[in-house]
């Protein structure tokens, strides 16, 4: 009798324990085989992240937030066969088992740590390949091969300090800021330079090769409108370029900025910003002022409009847009009339150029066909100049047909809108004659 008293007392405790004493879990392989066992405690949410936080600690590297989520939202996680077998609440508190199969947490470590190598090994190549191109005074290849490698470490974790995103792009812009542009043999009326890229150093500035360099300025398109146009070169092997402007359309007076021109790969935002405010800074500006490339004095203009019948016009719209461009563009323009016949030859009009007038703009634009468009009309017209030169009584040059397109209400409006997109573009031809001349 005394044996069962005590043996119900016995009972009779350990049940009083088992509801009233907050259980001591601890993360074990005990219990099944072939699992593992996690465990978290907070309030809300914490306990699943710290039962989350022992769970990456366990395969020793951080996990994607998803399975957080799945963990959160279902208490499971597919992928590690893991679900939360018991949860335990005092007040606030909450406290969660979970178990895991130990095969697929020992697969996704193993999976994880290999993929964490890998990374150490691509980015440690990377910066092989910059050292060496640093001492090559490939300067612009070591910054790239550097970002190469900090966008390689944002894939996943990397395991040392050094490797991290942050680190790897300290270090590619620390090779950033000692580049500066110099511009040697500038001709400012012809907007030409050489331009070399230096590393700057406290005994040597050797020129930095095949460096990719950006170059932009303002300039005006075949219908006047001011855009910023870009070109992009390389130094090559001799570490700098010879900068001629290709555009006959740039502005005739204005600044040309040289820019390093690297481009930046998909790294965090505020990786990418840092980048890019230390490339601003290496950069130069090239101030010019284009010759008339045709000497003083001005070009005389003659440009007539014509009727769809060929009448000739009272109207001047294409003449008064070429006269503007001109103007713009710092050609000077003296309107000159020749007087025209249905039977003028070329050679009439040339005897009519005043003797004081060596360069002759002589042109004519006509309407060729209409149409309509919904509620507008449609007009195109189409016409030609010759730019001629009267000391050397040779055409300089012949623009061949040039059509334009205009629109509007009536067929008035949309020919004089028409005509003006051709004297717009007959200026932006007689730019590039004057930059070829040039």
């Amino acid at each position: 009798m005394i044996m069962i008293s005590l043996l119900l007392v016995s009972c009779r405790s350990a049940k009083e324990l088992s509801v009233f004493q907050t259980p001591s879990w601890t993360d074990t392989v005990e219990g099944r085989a072939n699992q593992v066992f996690f465990h978290g405690e907070g309030r809300g949410l914490d306990p699943y992240r710290a039962l989350f936080a022992r769970i990456e600690e366990a395969i020793g590297s951080e996990l994607d937030r998803r399975y957080l989520g799945e963990l959160i939202d279902t208490g499971r996680i597919e992928d590690l066969g893991l679900m939360i077998t018991n949860q335990y609440r005092t007040g606030e508190e909450i406290v969660l088992q979970a178990r895991a199969s130990e095969e697929l947490v020992d697969r996704l470590r193993t999976t994880l740590a290999k993929e964490r190598q890998d990374r150490i090994d691509q980015i440690e190549e990377l910066l092989r390949q910059a050292n060496l191109a640093y001492k090559a005074n490939d300067d612009t290849k070591t910054i790239t091969r550097y970002l190469e490698a900090a966008m390689v470490a944002s894939s996943g974790p990397v395991g040392e300090k050094r490797y991290e995103p942050e680190v790897l792009v300290a270090e590619a812009i620390r090779y950033i800021e000692p580049l500066e542009f110099f511009l040697t043999r500038s001709e400012r009326s012809y907007a030409r330079t050489t331009v070399i890229l230096r590393r700057r150093t406290r005994l040597l500035a050797p020129r930095v090769l095949h460096a990719s360099i950006s170059a932009t300025y303002e300039a005006y398109n075949a219908l006047g409108a001011l855009y910023e146009d870009t070109l992009y070169f390389n130094s090559h092997e001799t570490g700098q370029l010879f900068f001629d402007p290709l555009n006959a359309a740039m502005k005739r007076e204005g600044v040309i900025t040289f820019f390093l021109d690297l481009e930046i790969p998909p790294l965090a935002q505020d990786l990418v910003l840092q980048v890019e405010e230390a490339l601003k800074k290496v950069s130069i500006e090239f101030p010019y002022a284009l010759s008339n490339a045709l000497g003083p004095g001005s070009i005389g203009l003659s440009l007539e409009e014509y009727s769809i019948s060929g009448d000739l016009l009272p109207s001047s719209y294409a003449k008064t847009a070429f006269s503007e461009g001109s103007k713009r563009d710092g050609i000077p323009i003296l309107d000159v009339v020749l007087e025209r016949a249905a039977e003028s030859e070329l050679e009439d009009l040339i005897r009519q150029i005043p003797k004081n007038v060596r360069y002759t703009i002589i042109g004519s634009v006509g309407v060729l066909s209409f149409d309509k468009a919904l509620d507008d009309e449609i007009v195109v017209v189409s016409g030609s100049f010759i730019l001629y030169d009267s000391v050397r009584s040779a055409i300089l040059y012949h623009s061949q047909d040039i059509e334009a397109v205009g629109w509007g209400p009536t067929r008035s409006e949309a020919a004089a809108r028409g005509f003006e997109r051709f004297g717009s573009i007959a200026e932006y031809l007689l730019r590039t004659v004057l930059m070829d001349v040039r």
